[in-house]
């Protein structure tokens, strides 16, 4: 019965020792969702050095939009360079199953290219004093991006080859538009008026700070 017992406390202390010698992970491949909702699909690629405490990832996007209103094509790449305060190591949970969990800060660059053609039919807004006016116009929109910035983020791994990575940063973004319009029932004053309108964040001509925050999924191996 004891040497039962002593040879089955040593499987387990070997069990435990395999799982925390698991070979960690150097590769990861991820898919970014919160993309998805400005129309866009952005995968990327993501290189650990041999002491897991840097990585470079690459990414790529594209963007398709089409409504009554708007069509909308485009694509970007962005480069990241992360250290990793807390590195990306092999770590053991209380069920003596390992994982990988790192926290980082990296620095990062990104440049996009958009082209937009609209087509807008009585579109109604309200000018400076008040009153209700409409606008019609067609035309096309180049825009050109460049922005970068820094990011604070946790990333782990879960089931041995899946990960998840929340982050949240800042940059500035400036812009190249070329636009052709052609106005119908407006002047153009009134049209500058109304774009006013479409300059927040989230507008592909945007220029200026920029906050970022997000997650992404993906595998690991």
């Amino acid at each position: 019965m004891f040497i039962f017992g002593v040879a089955k406390a040593q499987q387990t202390e070997q069990q435990n020792s395999q799982n925390q010698a698991l070979p960690p992970k150097k590769t990861a491949i991820s898919f970014t969702p919160n993309y998805i909702f400005r129309s866009t699909l952005q995968v990327g690629v993501q290189r650990f050095n041999k002491y897991q405490d840097r990585s470079f990832n690459l990414y790529g996007a594209i963007t398709g939009l089409n409504n009554d209103f708007l069509e909308e094509t485009g694509y970007a790449a962005e480069a990241q360079y992360r250290f990793y305060v807390k590195r990306f190591k092999v770590r053991t949970n209380l069920n003596e199953k390992s994982y990988q969990q790192g926290i980082y800060v990296g620095v990062w660059a990104r440049g996009e290219q958009f082209e937009q053609k609209y087509d807008y039919e009585n579109i109604s807004y309200f000018d400076h004093a008040g009153r209700e006016r409409f606008v019609s116009y067609t035309g096309t929109q180049d825009i050109e991006a460049l922005s970068g910035g820094i990011q604070f983020g946790f990333q782990q791994t879960f089931a041995k080859y899946f990960f998840f990575d929340l982050y949240v940063g800042g940059g500035y973004r400036g812009t190249n538009i070329e636009t052709q319009t052609e106005f119908q029932n407006t002047e153009q004053a009134q049209h500058q008026e109304i774009m006013r309108w479409h300059n927040g964040i989230f507008d592909r001509g945007y220029k200026g700070v920029l906050p970022r925050a997000g997650f992404a999924l993906g595998v690991v191996f």
